[in-house]
């Protein structure tokens, strides 16, 4: 079998999104990926590549701000991931992350709320795609009339305290943006009404970790990863064809899927605190078997009649609509970004009779759960 090695580390979700996606691809062309541990010596490549002899190589470099090592990887076909643009490779195609394009959703809908002033928290680090999020925002919050603020890692409490409330937080990635959540809610600022935040990334381990939960913008990685080995296999055939003439440099761009909206950013329009409580319940545990309108009730700590009253006249719909309304966009999303069997699909999503969800995605959409699935770009790009 043919070998690829990909040097990347698989700690954070994006990671491991991007090793799915080359996975996926991997699959329909025979290839055994093998994953290299964040490489940190050229020692260490040279052995990687000495005892698995690759076919070709991908090459994660999002925390890196250095310049590629070409000549390390020689002629073996090779392609870059998240490069720093700066430093970028004269040898090697690469597939680089439109960092300010996140930015753009994900501060957009902060800069929605026309908030009295408006921050950033980046890594510290000093990292290409962090400074691109925070000029992107920067650019977008004074095109609405607004200045932002950068945040400082020490003293943080007392730097979101000095903002005029209500402000918005837009945060490098979740990481950042939680740290904020935490330095406002422990000095007492309510989420979101004094202190609206949000992310990028959408990586659950952050955004479910509060509450109410993290809105956040989510890159394409599992897209990204698809594609990037899409690129090393047009590499791999082109090197059979030009017998060793090196190719001109290539170079394209990934961006954001979509933007995950929770509490974090706005409560509905005119819903008390009880409502609000009973929506958040809803949002994380919609798609589980075992939620009842008990629990949502015991949650908002009222009787039974006036919760369900109280949520329908404030939400305009049912509790149990509401359920079924999280289920659908569970549904949608595992179709669209996913190959997971229909019956597994409807599984996930919290239902046990595969019919009666059928029968509701064709009522709502006019298509098949099967037709919607083809009909999605997603999809569609990697067939």
């Amino acid at each position: 079998m043919e070998i690829i090695l990909f040097f990347q580390s698989t700690l954070r979700k994006s990671w491991r999104q991007k090793l799915a996606g080359v996975h996926m691809f991997a699959q329909e062309r025979g290839w055994f990926v093998q994953v290299i541990g964040r490489y940190a010596t050229p020692d260490e490549i040279r052995s990687s590549l000495d005892e698995w002899r690759p076919i070709g190589c991908l090459v994660d470099c999002a925390m890196s701000n250095g310049a590629p090592p070409d000549l390390l990887f020689r002629d073996i076909p090779t392609v870059y991931l998240d490069q720093n643009p700066a430093h970028r490779s004269k040898r090697h195609p690469c597939l680089l992350h439109d960092s300010a394009a996140e930015a753009s959703i994900a501060g957009g809908e902060l800069l929605k709320l026309n908030c009295k002033s408006y921050a950033y928290i980046g890594t510290g680090k000093k990292l290409h795609w962090d400074n691109d999020r925070f000029m992107q925002f920067r650019k977008d919050a004074s095109a609405a009339g607004s200045s932002v603020t950068v945040l400082p890692q020490t003293g943080l409490r007392e730097a979101i305290c000095a903002l005029p409330k209500p402000c918005g937080i837009l945060g490098a990635n979740d990481d950042c943006a939680v740290k904020a959540y935490h330095a406002a809610t422990t000095a007492g600022l309510s989420i979101p009404d004094d202190v609206a935040i949000a992310g990028i990334d959408n990586d659950e381990m952050f955004c479910e970790s509060v509450t109410p939960g993290l809105t956040s913008a989510e890159p394409d990685f599992e897209g990204a990863g698809y594609r990037l080995a899409q690129m090393l296999a047009e590499e791999i055939d082109e090197k059979k064809k030009r017998k060793g003439k090196r190719k001109k440099e290539r170079v394209e761009f990934y961006g954001p899927l979509r933007l995950v909206r929770r509490g974090s950013t706005a409560a509905p329009s005119g819903t008390s605190a009880r409502v609000r409580r009973a929506l958040e319940y809803i949002r994380r545990n919609a798609c589980s078997q075992s939620i009842r309108l008990d629990n949502i009730i015991k949650d908002m700590g009222c009787s039974r009649r006036m919760g369900t009253l109280q949520f329908k006249k404030e939400t305009g719909r049912t509790m149990l609509a509401e359920i079924h309304e999280h289920r659908f966009e569970k549904a949608c999303d595992l179709l669209s970004r996913t190959r997971l069997p229909i019956a597994t699909v409807v599984t996930h999503c919290g239902y046990r009779s595969d019919a009666f969800v059928k029968k509701m995605f064709l009522a709502r959409t006019g298509l098949t759960m099967r037709e919607y699935r083809k009909s999605t770009p997603t999809q569609s790009s990697r067939r």
